[in-house]
């Protein structure tokens, strides 16, 4: 007898690197799960500690928000406090429990949706070992950067708005499957319950993403989609805006002590002061911008979008807010945290425009 045996051919190189690839990613996968859980759960947690005792206080503040009787524009900023008060009615949690669980969630979705914006450049996709831990260090780091920047003049919209950033931009930047049809219409109502929160960044956004599509921004759908999916944030935005000033409180008023034009505080030189503060927050953005210049590194189509949106809403923001309230910017710091920590690693590794492939065409 003489059986046919079988052999098992090996294993190709070819095939092996790819189980390597495939296992490491599962590793960093689950480390940045595991830090979006700790850092996450750890917000929740000091922020229910501070809210254990003023259940009374958020109780008033609903209630002057379903009146209408706060000045303006906070009164224009309903979606938290509303939010807030579906779930005390129709669930068991009360307020000094659901405010700080909205901003929790709002922040584990914000960071695993950069976390996908890092994960689609052209760069992460090509880097390996010492290079990918490299990006992958210096994006977990600037992610924590902006948070302490929430507790001054603190507002519950902060992290829902830096939901809306990131998600608006995954959705318009990367390369999704999603139905046009449908694209627009999650852009719309993306863009209403942020508008609720705060109208004038889908205004911004939408302005941002025209204007991306009027420089010809190379990104995933043609010029002429992306264009009205700006056409719809910025429309909705402004539609929203209008509805609350004119229809939903027509009587909300401004403080008579507070200025719709914040610039010349703003730049007032005699105390209080407030240039260190927005100095030293935005000191990393500021910082990456000058590496993007001096070293001439190469951008991706995602990462002009991110650049564009927070270039258009830092004039926005000095005019008419005040720059000491830095947590106004927090949302904005949060999106440009994947692009900053690509520089940062561009620059580190020395990789010139020069010396590097252009990705530019990739949309992240």
């Amino acid at each position: 007898m003489s059986p046919i045996i079988q052999s098992q051919a090996p294993e190709t190189p070819n095939k092996t690197s790819r189980d390597s690839e495939s296992a490491g990613l599962r590793r960093e996968h689950l480390l940045v799960a595991v830090v979006i859980l700790f850092t996450s759960l750890s917000f929740f947690f000091i922020q229910y500690d501070k809210s254990r005792t003023l259940e009374p206080e958020y109780d008033q503040l609903v209630a002057a928000f379903h009146a209408g009787t706060l000045f303006a524009p906070v009164q224009y900023r309903i979606g938290i406090p509303f939010l807030a008060s579906f779930l005390q009615k129709h669930t068991p949690l009360e307020l000094r429990q659901s405010f700080p669980l909205i901003e929790a969630v709002s922040y584990a979705a914000t960071l695993w949706l950069l976390y996908r914006m890092f994960g689609s450049s052209a760069w992460i996709k090509r880097s390996r070992g010492p290079h990918r831990a490299a990006f992958l260090a210096f994006f977990l780091a600037t992610t924590q950067l902006p948070i302490l920047w929430i507790f001054p003049w603190e507002r519950p919209e902060t992290l829902p708005t830096a939901l809306y950033l990131a998600a608006i931009v995954v959705l318009v930047a990367g390369r999704s499957r999603i139905p046009f049809p449908l694209l627009c219409l999650l852009t719309v109502a993306l863009s209403l319950g942020q508008a609720l929160m705060r109208a004038d960044v889908p205004v911004v956004v939408g302005a941002a993403i025209l204007l991306s599509a009027a420089l010809a921004i190379p990104l995933p759908r043609p010029r002429s989609s992306i264009a009205i999916l700006g056409l719809l944030a910025s429309a909705t935005g402004a539609a929203v805006q209008l509805y609350l000033q004119r229809v939903a409180y027509p009587n909300a008023r401004y403080d008579a002590t507070t200025s719709k034009f914040q610039l010349l505080n703003n730049l007032r030189l005699d105390p209080p002061m407030h240039l260190p503060e927005f100095l030293i927050a935005l000191l990393p953005f500021f910082a990456s911008l000058f590496l993007l210049h001096r070293y001439r590194l190469r951008l991706e189509s995602q990462d002009k979008l991110v650049l564009l949106i927070c270039l258009l809403y830092l004039p926005a923001w000095v005019t008419v807010g005040l720059i000491v309230e830095v947590r106004i910017f927090v949302p904005f710091l949060f999106l440009a945290s994947p692009t900053m920590a690509r520089l940062w690693t561009a620059f580190l590794l020395g990789e010139e425009s020069s010396n590097r492939p252009d990705f530019a065409a990739s949309s992240g």
